[in-house]
């Protein structure tokens, strides 16, 4: 994933990857299993997209 352009940080469940340009990473990236009456997910906490000028 590294030689494809990603970073990646630790969370509670495990590695995040998230690309190197285009993202800002305001604070500490956060997952969590979440499961709703019509599907069971994964939401990820703390990634932004960059905006531009």
């Amino acid at each position: 994933m590294f030689e494809k352009g990603y970073e990646a940080d630790e969370s509670e469940l495990g590695n995040v990857y998230y690309p190197k340009q285009g993202v800002v990473i305001p604070g500490k990236i956060t997952v969590s299993y979440i499961e709703y009456p019509w599907i069971s997910c994964f939401e990820v906490d703390g990634i932004e997209i960059e905006k531009e000028a």
